[in-house]
């Protein structure tokens, strides 16, 4: 069931984000002089946020740097510029001085927004990160979205909230080089009063389109898909944690979930895909009518490939407090090597001395650079687990980002990335932490 808000919105315009092919020039992962060698998660007490639960939604587009109308707060549109921090109102829109209130999407008490970044038009290998503002000069050490220029990619991020000015809570972003367009559409909030848990799942695959009778979803076409499932632990599920994979598409184009049962949002995408590629993009939807989620094709015929990990509902296991600044967990780049190709690699993911206790799971987000050959990474919460998904699809010569809600051995604070493909270099940052009331 969604969750509606009775906070105001502007209407939506529908804005199309298409991607051009692929080139193999490499884009820039993170900075590698900003983190220690040693994992971020055990240099200091983390600064978090008090455990909240979800509260989902269909997307509602906050920001769009093409489109003036889209820029709550200046109604300037303009890309962002190399080295800048832009800080934005989680709104759709914000009156003009004096008065400056702004028609917010998320409560004032939310802890953390679960959003959809989108990049386009980009001049520059670089990346964009959300989080805290930072100094004029200076740079996060870890990063939300990588791309190179002239692509369209898309990334799920869940992130703390900033300061609440003109009403509203703000989000900050940080562009790394040269100058690109971003999109944010929300899809979600954390908040302590929400009453939904998280319950990682073993992870599994409930749809493929390769491989069962349905073949491509067709040109601006809807596709339904049953994911409240008693044998999968789902019953009660108000909103799901999936990997969504566009494979092989006819044309450019982006897919854009939502709950069945309700109308189709007239903006926001959640996988963006130049033709002929394989593109995945971390997916969090309400669960809608009868237990379902629809899934919509802009253009061009395409295979989707769907894997569940998680879901949030009244038996989830327990509460997301957010980073108040992300954390760099690994960096093969600084240490250890390149991850070989049909090796695992485990990731301390939560601090070793206990100052996170009770957590079973990370928001992450996974990084392939240096890809020496097409392949896929794949998250689970132990190595040598084979579940027959994949977290992150990787290309050669291209620096490739996914977020990964991953669950931890609970003894260890660790999880595995495994590779399968040839050796490449494997970055991990993490944006909060799961843990049991």
């Amino acid at each position: 069931m969604r969750v509606r808000t009775a906070l105001s919105t502007a209407a939506l315009a529908a804005l199309v984000l298409i991607a051009p092919a692929l080139a193999t020039v490499p884009a820039t992962a993170a900075p590698t002089a900003s983190p220690a060698t040693a994992p971020a998660a055990d240099t200091a007490t983390p600064d978090v946020t008090a455990p909240a639960g979800y509260v989902g939604m269909s997307p509602i587009r906050v920001l769009d740097t093409r489109d003036d109308s889209k820029v709550p707060e200046t109604r300037t549109a303009r890309p962002l510029r190399a080295g800048e921090y832009f800080s934005t109102p989680i709104a759709t829109g914000c009156l003009a001085p004096p008065r400056q209130e702004c028609f917010g999407v998320v409560p004032t008490d939310a802890t953390a927004v679960v959003v959809n970044v989108t990049v386009t038009d980009p001049t520059a290998d670089g990346f964009v990160t959300l989080g805290p503002p930072g100094a004029p000069g200076t740079k996060p050490a870890t990063s939300s979205i990588n791309f190179k220029p002239g692509q369209t990619v898309s990334n799920l991020v869940t992130v703390a909230t900033g300061p609440v000015s003109h009403g509203v809570p703000w989000l900050t972003l940080y562009n790394n080089a040269g100058t690109t367009d971003v999109v944010l559409d929300v899809v979600g909030y954390f908040r302590t009063a929400a009453t939904d848990k998280y319950r990682p799942l073993y992870p599994s695959r409930i749809a493929d389109s390769r491989r069962d009778t349905t073949g491509r979803i067709d040109t601006d076409s809807v596709r339904s898909y049953q994911v409240a499932r008693t044998e999968l632990g789902t019953a009660d599920a108000t909103a799901v944690v999936l990997n969504v994979t566009a494979v092989d598409g006819y044309r450019d184009g982006f897919l854009t979930a939502y709950p069945a049962g309700e109308p189709r949002p007239d903006v926001g995408s959640n996988v963006n895909f130049p033709a002929g590629s394989t593109v995945a993009n971390r997916v969090v939807v309400p669960v809608g009518q009868d237990g379902r989620i629809n899934l919509y094709n802009h253009v061009g015929p395409v295979h989707v490939v769907i894997d569940i990990v998680g879901y949030y509902g009244p038996s989830g296991k327990g509460r997301y407090s957010a980073l108040r600044t992300p954390v760099r967990s690994f960096d093969s780049r600084l240490g250890g090597g390149p991850v070989p190709g049909s090796g695992t690699r485990m990731i301390q993911a939560v601090p070793t001395d206990g100052s996170v206790p009770n957590a079973f799971g990370v928001e992450a987000n996974i990084t392939a650079t240096n890809v020496l050959a097409d392949g896929y990474l794949a998250v689970t919460r132990e190595p040598d687990l084979q579940t027959g998904t994949s977290t992150v699809n990787v290309v050669r010569g291209q620096t490739t980002s996914n977020s990964a809600t991953a669950e931890v051995l609970e003894s260890t604070g660790t999880y595995a990335v495994y590779n399968h493909g040839a050796d490449l270099d494997l970055i991990a940052d993490v944006n909060g932490y799961y843990v049991t009331d």
